[in-house]
């Protein structure tokens, strides 16, 4: 399951609050109206105008001018007229005007109408489209008992009542709109921890220093800073460590090279053969931990290196010789960004545990579009899923013994690994149907490592 990152997480956690307090607002609005009286909302206003008309039908004329101001308030502007105004009730608001006549009582034929119209920029006319719903007011006129009639206009929040709509309904958007910005802000602050995960990524595989420029928020910066420090002493650590290996390795070979000299000086003996075969393994160890040493910080070259050539070289330098090698797949170039001479180790010693281990090797070519697959099985014993991370490790081998025969000092896959993962691709073990162990390498395909890499440094560039 993929997991989100500190940006998408915080995105989530923000709309989710969001959702979630909406959904409250709604249940809150949605178990108020159910539990409130079938026109809960407009009663306390029909209630007022049916009250208004009632005591306006029985008092006298400047009463009823005394009353008219006395409930005149915002959003509430009623007025006495002698001649009936044209207003038309529209069918949804029929039982608002049924509901007045009952709260008056008397003659059910009374007359009463209702009509929602537009604004001033509307000219005052009834609403008849959505957008007319801006500025919109309620006009309610009622026929009194003595004579003439009541024109009541209601505007503000009875016209968002009367719509049925929540009144939080447009902080809910606004709420939205800040949501909105706000994760952009987000986005922008956790931006420089997602180019220093991706630059801790690449250092990790290929040991190059890339500098992240420090941006954000003072925390943040620290540990850009630190990660920046980090890098340049693990690369000089790592560095120096190859160095000294590497030059102990070349010093060992020259003494090898004396020792060797001088047995070849002494009379043919048992004892002569097993210091030559001694020599012969601590030569081995010597070129291995050298080729090693060399792996560390050896780039890509951006050299195009066609593997199925390397493959067919590979494979014709083994015919004839112990052990049986086989071919597939090699059909058509299969061109990756590298250098040459380090791939072409990576399948000598691919084949050369193959045959050490399982007497047999059966490499295998298969173009998967991106990248290119190189795969090496044998016959062998195969490795124990519990060790196949370790048989990465320097000096590490399933098989104990530092017997030559039995498979080598242990650096092999070690070696392979790091000229693998410092041309961006990947090592990884399986069991072989029927039998033995499947080391597949994984290789971008020609100029798809390097336009990844464009990629990443212009991603980072731009913080």
């Amino acid at each position: 399951m993929p997991r989100f990152g500190i940006a998408a997480r915080i995105a989530v956690i923000v709309v989710g609050a969001l959702v979630v307090v909406q959904v409250l607002m709604l249940v809150a609005y949605i178990t108020e109206r159910r539990n409130a009286a079938p026109l809960g909302p407009f009663v306390p206003m029909l209630q007022r105008i049916a009250a208004l008309a009632q005591l306006m039908g029985e008092v006298t004329p400047p009463q009823r001018d005394l009353a008219l101001r006395a409930t005149t308030a915002s959003g509430f502007a009623p007025l006495h007229v002698a001649e009936r105004p044209q207003v038309e009730t529209p069918a949804y608001l029929r039982f608002a005007a049924e509901r007045i006549r009952q709260l008056m009582g008397g003659a059910p034929n009374r007359f009463v109408a209702l009509a929602l119209i537009g604004g001033e920029t509307m000219g005052l006319g009834p609403v008849e489209r959505l957008r007319d719903l801006r500025g919109a007011r309620l006009r309610v006129v009622v026929g009194l008992d003595g004579g003439g009639y009541l024109d009541v206009l209601a505007g503000g929040d009875l016209t968002v009542r009367l719509l049925g709509l929540p009144v939080g309904l447009i902080a809910g958007i606004l709420g939205f709109l800040v949501a909105l910005a706000a994760l952009f802000a987000v986005r922008r602050e956790t931006r420089p921890l997602s180019d220093l995960t991706e630059v801790v990524e690449r250092f990790g595989a290929r040991l190059e220093p890339l500098e992240v420029p420090e941006r954000g928020a003072p925390d943040v910066r620290l540990v850009i800073r630190a990660v920046n420090a980090m890098q340049a002493r693990i690369a000089e650590l790592v560095r120096m460590r190859t160095l000294v290996l590497g030059a102990i390795s070349h010093d060992l070979r020259t003494y090898l090279t004396r020792l060797r000299l001088r047995l070849e000086l002494l009379p043919p003996g048992p004892q002569v053969e097993k210091a030559q075969a001694d020599l012969a393994g601590m030569q081995a160890l010597v070129d291995d931990a050298l080729a090693f040493a060399r792996a560390t910080f050896a780039p890509a070259s951006g050299e195009r290196v066609d593997l199925s050539a390397l493959a067919r070289a590979e494979y014709e330098a083994h015919l004839g010789a112990a052990g049986a090698v086989t071919l597939a797949g090699d059909d058509a170039p299969l061109l990756v960004d590298g250098a040459r001479g380090a791939l072409a180790r990576v399948l000598a010693n691919l084949v050369g545990n193959a045959l050490a281990y399982g007497q047999r090797a059966d490499i295998t070519l298969i173009d998967l579009g991106e990248r290119v697959e190189l795969r090496v099985e044998d016959r062998g014993p195969g490795i124990p899923a519990a060790e196949r991370a370790s048989v990465f490790e320097p000096f590490y081998r399933v098989e104990p013994s530092r017997n030559r025969d039995s498979g080598g000092a242990g650096l092999g896959l070690t070696i392979v690994r790091q000229i693998v993962e410092g041309h961006g691709g990947e090592v990884v073990i399986a069991d072989r149907p029927g039998g033995g162990a499947r080391l597949r390498v994984l290789l971008p395909k020609a100029g798809g490592a390097d336009q990844a890499d464009r990629a990443r440094s212009d991603q980072i560039d731009s913080i």
